[in-house]
């Protein structure tokens, strides 16, 4: 019993474990010359998860910022998830950004440290179609 406690509470405090999950990954297209997104006026696509577990940030927060909001803009918020084992933790939550898709146009999405994250200092970077309506 005393064993099953100690494992019980490990993983508990492993969920704390800070983390991001990058879902946006997942959505880029690669068959093109540049890496692009497409998607439908209206559509809400999640971008990414971030924890705020341990052993915390040290200096580098991962962010995402659109060239045209009021083409596509992102937009973060506070959360938990109560799945275990995934980003935001369930102990000490953490922020899910998503990107909202407002009307037809092209942006550029960049995505790198929030502290110093700009059009001409990113990680990376994709093109974002936004259409208004996807063809099967």
């Amino acid at each position: 019993m005393k064993n099953l406690t100690c494992l019980l509470l490990i993983s508990f405090l492993i969920q704390g474990c800070s983390g991001t999950r990058y879902s946006y990954r997942s959505l880029v297209d690669m068959n093109q010359d540049t890496s692009s997104i497409q998607l439908q006026k209206g559509d809400v696509i999640e971008l990414f998860a971030d924890g705020n577990g341990f052993p915390g940030s040290w200096g580098y927060e991962f962010w995402a910022i659109s060239s045209s909001p009021e083409i596509a803009s992102v937009n973060c918020k506070d959360t938990r998830s109560v799945i275990p084992f995934r980003e935001p933790g369930i102990v000490f939550g953490g922020k899910v950004c998503s990107l909202n898709a407002h009307k037809k146009g092209k942006i550029t999405l960049y995505f790198g440290n929030k502290y110093y994250l700009n059009k001409d200092n990113y990680q990376e970077k994709y093109l974002v179609v936004v259409v208004d309506s996807l063809k099967s």
